[in-house]
């Protein structure tokens, strides 16, 4: 007769959480501190960069490190995440007090950011390099977005002349130059002409993240705010969601435009 008993879910757990411990070259915080390059992945943490496996060893030290990191963050009252797209961040934590500034990205860096993971999600509309033109990025806000509206997001009144267009894009190319200041972009060249798409974009989508994403409802999230989804679909509601919560009409309900300023991701800043 078998007499073995089976093992206890939580002790499979346990010992899983032992073992990646045990996997990795730190044994403690102390440890990763005194990691040469612990200083520079700190500066760029608290700054609002995302970490993802392009930055090979701050990717690998916060993978090894991620326990001990996890707790040192939180004495500051931030969360180191890790999104399911596989990089790092800091979040402020709404329940503690926040140690470590932060700040919003404004409306016309919300508006590009989603606009950028619309073509991040769709590369049928990435050129065979995998780059996107600064002009093609302000032709496509010009089709989505009402024009007054854009207008006003881009510091002018109006976007008649060539003038009103060159300031525009000026304004535009700050704005994709602290995306990529937060590891959310790539930049060719000082003059920003042109951009490629990064996984940290995918923050921009937690509207519809719930949602079987579609062309259609980025482009309306893009141009309201809102996202048109099916009646069946499930609205995503966290608190502690980087995007704050927003509960969305159905297909067949009425939609209305929100503040766009109110719908602003959060990130830690030195």
């Amino acid at each position: 007769m078998n007499t073995e008993h089976p093992i206890p879910e939580t002790h499979i757990a346990e010992t899983h959480s032992t073992e990646m411990l045990n996997n990795t070259p730190y044994n403690s915080l102390a440890d990763i501190i005194n990691d040469d390059q612990f200083a520079a992945l700190d500066s760029r943490l608290r700054r609002g960069e995302h970490i993802d496996s392009r930055h090979t060893h701050f990717y690998a030290m916060l993978q090894n490190g991620e326990h001990w990191l996890t707790l040192h963050y939180r004495r500051y009252g931030v969360d180191l995440v890790r999104a399911q797209e596989d990089f790092y961040y800091l979040r402020p934590n709404l329940g503690s007090k926040n140690l470590i500034r932060s700040r919003k990205i404004d409306e016309l860096g919300m508006v590009t950011g989603q606009l950028l993971a619309l073509y991040h999600l769709d590369p049928e509309q990435l050129e065979g390099s995998g780059w996107i033109t600064a002009d093609a990025i302000y032709e496509r806000l010009r089709m989505l977005i009402d024009e007054e509206r854009l207008a006003k997001l881009l510091d002018r009144k109006k976007l008649d002349t060539q003038l009103d267009r060159d300031k525009g894009m000026e304004v535009l190319k700050r704005t994709l130059r602290q995306l990529a200041r937060l590891g959310m972009i790539r930049l060719e060249g000082i003059r920003a002409d042109q951009i490629q798409t990064q996984a940290p974009l995918m923050r921009f989508i937690e509207p519809v993240r719930s949602a079987a994403i579609t062309k259609e409802a980025l482009e309306k999230l893009v141009a309201t705010g809102s996202a048109c989804l099916e009646a069946d679909d499930e609205i995503a509601d966290d608190e502690h969601s980087v995007l704050p919560s927003q509960k969305q009409p159905h297909s067949d309900q009425k939609t209305t435009e929100p503040e766009q300023k109110k719908e602003a991701i959060e990130d830690t800043h030195a």
